[in-house]
């Protein structure tokens, strides 16, 4: 081999040293950051459509009429192409019985029990987060520990000399033809309609709990809208009590709403 011809190998073995370089480079450095920001905006997409899902349930619960309305929802986000990445894989389901009201006063106690929609992100790259939408209120949890409620209830305290009067719609989430859960990396959809509606009055209340899988950005929300009463949060609920020299009365208004998670509608409501 005469000496253009070692050359021309000691160019290409540079070549492909050098590539593999800049691509082991990509791969520790900039990818990892890429893969982050992409986990990050399909939580913001997730974040919006659970909106979208609080808005329909709310439609439902003013217009009170048998209709449907479908939301989307993104489960997940893919591997980037040519490149060694995680896929991020999303999970959401319909708990019925999840979250409950306990109402006390003289003559006993008054108890709801609802159903609630959970979505959970197993980011790879991002924090992973949880979205639920319990009660008409849409909660955050994220796996550092931090909790927040990024939307409330609807619920209107009204205090009158020695008098608090809070009304509180109670929303029920029902899944329908075994249709309650999905995962995995692309769209779904979820499908509500209105079931049916009732309401309670409850006087002379001594004690309001919520049982809730997350108290505390219950408690900061409640200890923010309520005045006059004493409010003590626990590892699984939350619990209103009027002041002493307080009365607290309670309006509920209850919606049943059922849900099913998928494409498409099965059965006749």
């Amino acid at each position: 081999m005469n000496r253009y011809g070692v050359v021309g190998v000691i160019e290409a073995v540079l070549l492909i040293g050098l590539f593999a370089v800049i691509l082991a480079t990509l791969q520790v450095t900039y990818i990892p950051e890429l893969m982050k920001s992409r986990e990050a905006e399909h939580m913001d997409t997730v974040k919006n459509q659970f909106f979208q899902l609080k808005m329909v349930v709310d439609m439902h619960a003013v217009s009170r009429s048998n209709f449907s309305i479908t939301v989307p929802l993104t489960l997940g986000s893919r591997e980037l192409p040519y490149f060694v990445t995680t896929r991020a894989i999303g999970s959401v389901s319909i708990i019925e019985n999840a979250f409950e009201i306990s109402i006390q006063n003289a003559t006993g106690y008054t108890n709801l029990s609802l159903g609630i929609i959970k979505y959970e992100a197993r980011n790879a790259y991002y924090v992973p987060q949880t979205y639920i939408f319990e009660n008409g209120a849409i909660v955050l949890s994220q796996d550092d520990g931090t909790d927040s409620l990024l939307s409330p209830p609807t619920i209107n305290v009204n205090s009158v000399a020695n008098l608090i009067n809070v009304n509180l719609l109670a929303v029920n989430i029902t899944g329908y033809a075994n249709r309650t859960s999905e995962t995995g990396v692309d769209t779904t959809y979820i499908r509500t309609n209105y079931s049916s509606y009732s309401s309670i009055d409850i006087s002379d209340v001594s004690n309001l709990t919520i049982f809730t899988s997350y108290p505390e950005p219950w408690f900061r929300f409640l200890n923010y809208t309520m005045e006059n009463v004493v409010i003590t949060e626990y590892a699984d609920r939350v619990q209103i009590k009027p002041k002493a020299g307080y009365q607290m009365n309670i309006h509920l208004d209850i919606v049943n709403i059922y849900a099913q998670i998928g494409r498409g509608w099965i059965g006749n409501i």
